[in-house]
């Protein structure tokens, strides 16, 4: 996976060629269970590779909250957002990025509580698997989600050259507006990844596997005044830290991972040692 090149001219052709500007939130996600092809249980792994094309792969996990609040943000990036995500990577000088939709719910109450899609680069195929994720609009009213369920996979389930050959970690993030479960139960593990052992883990044990080779990153959308209560924060800053994001504007939510990824990523070693410059002090607004 991960062929082909993004471009804003392809995207922008892509999305008038849909009609996504005309087009409701369920016309343009149309799936009504999860697409088998997304279907963790089936997922022994994603590979983010090298290639001709991209001979220093970057991979990058956006693991999106897909309960009743939450649609809006894969509505947004299909029909606006992917330029200011994968073009201002490209444009900041990471120009291999490889990213991976995930759609996350409550796995307690809902069906789907993960789906994982492939590590892509080119508009047409981000977009294919980003439109495939069933919106299933579901949590319990729990005041939890399933987002330790991308952690576990991230960990456990892909490989990803980035850290394989050059010791330089992913990004992993998920994006929602409630807290965390606080453990992974054995059978939810065993009923939602490709294994047939496993023993309970905390969320804070998950995570730490997680960030063996990725940056692992929550941001927290404040869309509503209920959003913005403490409550809905749970315990993600004792989980992530600093990583841990809080925003107040979901339209920025694409631009932020841009910034948040073009401010940490290493850049490889060169031959004589050195490595090349850094991004940290490019602004992604000014690029837009």
């Amino acid at each position: 996976m991960g062929g082909g090149r993004f471009s804003n001219e392809a995207y922008e052709q892509l999305r008038r060629s849909k009609g996504y500007q005309n087009k409701s939130r369920e016309e343009i996600f149309t799936a009504r269970s999860i697409d088998p092809e997304m279907d963790p249980a089936q997922a022994l792994v994603r590979e983010s590779r090298d290639s001709e094309e991209h001979p220093e792969s970057l991979s990058i996990i956006v693991g999106l909250d897909v309960t009743g609040s939450m649609g809006f943000v894969p509505e947004l990036i299909v029909k606006e957002a992917l330029p200011d995500l994968i073009g201002s990577l490209m444009e900041a000088g990471i120009a291999h990025p490889q990213v991976l939709f995930m759609g996350l719910g409550d796995f307690v109450y809902d069906s789907a509580p993960l789906q994982v899609g492939q590590f892509e680069s080119s508009a047409e195929l981000l977009d294919r698997w980003l439109t495939r994720v069933y919106l299933e609009g579901g949590g319990g009213g729990n005041n939890q989600e399933g987002y330790n369920l991308a952690h576990l996979f991230a960990a456990r389930h892909t490989a990803i050259d980035c850290w394989e050959k050059r010791k330089q970690k992913g990004f992993l993030f998920t994006i929602g507006d409630e807290p965390v479960f606080k453990d992974l139960p054995a059978e939810i593990i065993r009923k939602y990844t490709c294994t047939n052992e496993a023993a309970s883990m905390s969320t804070e044990a998950i995570i730490k596997e997680a960030q063996q080779k990725y940056h692992v990153y929550h941001i927290h959308l404040e869309h509503n005044e209920w959003s913005k209560k403490d409550i809905r924060k749970g315990n993600w800053n004792e989980l992530l830290g600093e990583n841990f994001i809080e925003l107040s504007d979901y339209k920025r939510v694409a631009k932020r991972i841009a910034e948040v990824v073009i401010q940490n990523h290493l850049p490889a070693a060169t031959s004589s040692g050195k490595t090349s410059s850094s991004h940290s002090d490019i602004d992604v607004e000014n690029m837009l």
